[in-house]
């Protein structure tokens, strides 16, 4: 995501499988609190069910048997775009992404179900195709969650065609550059017609191959519990759960100290859920500053690697004594927009360490040529 330089503001199975973190070989996170687990709740009807993932696949550009809307011009006019745009994506980014994670994660991937991504916004993209193996991918930002939408009942509606287009002005600079606008996401995700980031979640998850099995809204309490929506106060969020075992949860919430203060839940579900790994891009260097230090040690604290361009941890708070970093790319230094964070003993140790080519983009400089990764590991 990107923020103003203040940082003040950042950015087809029915039924719920009851897990806890007894989660599959090899999340060790039962190890740690086995007294966690997701909500289990009421399984959605198959015909909920059916709407919800006709409704993903039709968001994804996908066809379904029988779906209305594909007969009409938007949606046909949605799908080309879409289509056209994944293609460039995945020959561009994609592609070259699971390969150098198959590569260079694997040990990491080894260690821990659990996928921590502070600052995600909706971008399951990239975590869920750095990280295809996760058990729990962890999410969080400043958007809401808002509501699946029914594409039948748009177009029934008359308002298929203004909402399809909302949904691709809001995809725009994450399919063409790799993140989102933390300023845009306030309009894309909270005007009348797209309510939130469930939209953008399933075309991720449906363009992905994704089917979901349930999906729950719910609240995360300040000790980093979970609870069906409306049963306790704290963090609103939801918990998607697909393909037969893995979950998804998205919580909108504050990271700043302030916020970790009043609703301490998301560090508190990271250590229900740790270790794991932490995955950071295009976090608009908010965890360079003190602001943000809570949220910074809950990271270095609950995770065995962190796999992050410039823009996430400094390179100065990975102490020698407890990591070990492999730099990936060029570091080049920040965009313009954070022209102070830059981190000089980071240029430096890329001057001195050998360090591999990163055959994609990622972060605010998604040119391969200037774009860094470091991938820290926990000793």
């Amino acid at each position: 995501m990107i923020a103003s330089p203040s940082r003040l503001r950042y950015a087809f199975i029915p039924g719920l499988l009851a897990l806890a973190l007894t989660l599959a070989s090899p999340s060790p996170a039962s190890d740690k609190d086995s007294s966690f687990s997701l909500v289990q709740g009421t399984p959605l009807s198959s015909d909920a069910l059916a709407r919800i993932n006709a409704s993903a696949s039709g968001l994804a550009g996908e066809p379904t048997s029988g779906a209305t809307w594909e007969s009409t011009s938007a949606w046909k006019e949605y799908k080309g775009w879409l289509d056209s745009s994944w293609s460039r994506l995945d020959h561009s980014r994609l592609s070259a992404m699971r390969t150098w994670g198959n590569s260079e994660l694997g040990g990491l991937r080894s260690q821990t179900g659990s996928v921590f991504y502070p600052f995600s916004g909706p971008d399951v993209l990239y975590a869920d195709t750095l990280f295809p193996n996760s058990k729990i991918l962890l999410m969080a930002g400043l958007e809401p969650v808002g509501t699946m939408p029914d594409l039948a009942r748009l177009k029934e509606d008359g308002k298929l065609d203004a909402y399809l287009a909302q949904v691709k002005t809001s995809l725009f600079t994450i399919l063409a550059a790799s993140f989102f606008k933390t300023k845009d996401m306030k309009n894309d995700f909270n005007n009348q017609l797209v309510d939130g980031l469930l939209p953008a979640i399933a075309v991720f998850l449906g363009r992905q191959g994704h089917g979901i099995d349930n999906l729950q809204y719910v609240t995360l309490d300040s000790e980093g519990m979970l609870h069906p929506r409306g049963e306790k106060s704290g963090a609103p969020g939801v918990q998607i759960s697909y393909d037969g075992g893995r979950t998804l949860l998205y919580f909108q919430t504050d990271l700043g100290n302030d916020g970790l203060k009043s609703n301490p839940g998301f560090v508190r579900l990271m250590q229900h859920l740790s270790p794991g790994v932490t995955y950071l891009k295009a976090a608009s260097y908010l965890l360079y500053a003190d602001y943000f230090s809570t949220i910074r040690d809950g990271i270095l604290d609950n995770s065995v690697g962190v796999v992050e361009d410039d823009s996430g941890i400094p390179f100065r708070d990975f102490k020698a004594k407890e990591w070990d970093v492999i730099a990936y790319g060029n570091y080049t230094g920040p965009i313009n927009l954070f022209k102070d964070d830059y981190q000089k003993d980071l240029a430096d140790y890329y001057a001195k360490s050998p360090h591999s080519p990163l055959p994609f983009g990622s972060g605010y400089k998604f040119n391969a040529s200037i774009s860094s990764l470091l991938v820290a590991k926990k000793k």
